[in-house]
């Protein structure tokens, strides 16, 4: 099994409108996945994550950060309460970190963690009609309206765990897969998915439409650079939970006053993507933020980008000059995200 998401599959534009209009197969099972059980885990993750694990029920799940004590990102994550056991679903640059950091508290923590990345592919079904593939699959509608719940269905005689989970601004679904099976139920996926427009897809379109929706990357659009509220995860955290590692500058920023900066949209007037790092400078001459990502839009036929800026010149439609080691090259303009709305 290819456990890295190639760049394409020889037709971007055709992988981009499937997500868009269709059905796209993302191939992302090179995610950390970590199982964590036993009578404290849920006590000891939630003194360690910045939203409310206590509260889920099996079959929810939510968008959680860990946090450093500075309250800047160390590592998103997508928690599953599975029942039985929690589920922790990490971008891969983070599978090593994470794993090493809870593997200190096993011995003391009464709960076991197991590294099940190996395990279990991950297929990224997004586009408007993956729910109504879903229901093919399974002979179950699904629901499509809340993000992160999680349920055990059966896709050719493989018992697969599915979540919902929005990855670039469309109806998405995670399937978790018993990797010795992955290639079966892709094969089926994509020959039942054919009615609906379904087809793999690749990182460059994945790129673009997760720009187009405003959906962060982590090390590139976030990371321990930025403090959690600046790059606007404030659904990734708890105002009710208690205490965890982090708390106190997250929430004197939330309740006090606003970070410094806000990762935002911008609509650039230049004819390629811009390289991160891009500085943003507004109209009295003030260096006041940088380009994290960015990507030529197939809906706008624009650059897009997101990026970091000062919190005095937030205000939609504000202009700025780009520049590169000091040489101006473009303009960009404010703008409310996402670039693309369903």
């Amino acid at each position: 099994m290819n456990k890295t998401l190639p760049k394409d599959y020889g037709d971007l534009r055709g992988e981009y409108d499937a997500i868009r209009g269709g059905v796209a197969a993302l191939d992302l099972s090179a995610a950390g996945k970590l199982q964590l059980s036993g009578k404290n885990a849920v006590q000891f993750l939630n003194g360690l994550v910045s939203n409310d694990v206590k509260s889920l029920e099996a079959g929810e799940g939510v968008l959680a950060a860990f946090p450093t004590l500075q309250g800047k990102l160390l590592a998103l994550c997508r928690i599953y309460n599975l029942g039985t056991h929690l589920l922790l679903e990490l971008d891969e640059i983070n599978r090593e970190k994470i794993f090493k950091n809870l593997s200190r508290f096993v011995a003391a923590g009464e709960f076991f963690l197991t590294d099940v990345s190996d395990h279990f592919a991950l297929y990224s079904l997004q586009g408007p009609h993956s729910a109504d593939l879903i229901e093919t699959l399974t002979g179950e509608p699904i629901d499509d309206g809340r993000q992160y719940r999680i349920s055990e269905r059966k896709i050719s005689g493989t018992q697969v765990f599915i979540a919902s989970h929005n990855r670039c601004g469309e109806t998405g679904f995670d399937l978790f897969i018993p990797a010795e099976f992955a290639p079966k139920v892709l094969e089926t996926v994509l020959t039942r998915g054919a009615v609906f427009g379904a087809r793999q897809a690749g990182s460059a379109a994945f790129e673009i439409a997760r720009i187009e929706a405003g959906v962060l990357r982590e090390g590139v659009d976030a990371g321990e650079t930025y403090i959690i509220l600046e790059s606007e995860l404030e659904s990734a955290v708890s105002y009710t939970k208690g205490c965890y590692l982090g708390q106190e500058v997250i929430a004197r920023i939330h309740w006090r006053g606003q970070p410094a900066k806000r990762l935002r949209g911008l609509l650039i007037d230049a004819g390629q993507s811009l390289p991160p790092g891009t500085e943003i400078y507004a109209d009295d001459g003030k260096r006041v933020g940088e380009i994290t990502s960015s990507a030529r839009s197939f809906a706008l036929d624009r650059v897009v980008a997101l990026g970091y800026v000062h919190r005095y010149y937030l205000t939609p439609g504000t202009e700025f000059t780009l520049k590169q080691d000091g040489v101006e090259f473009g303009q960009a303009e404010l703008i409310e995200l996402p670039f693309v709305k369903r």
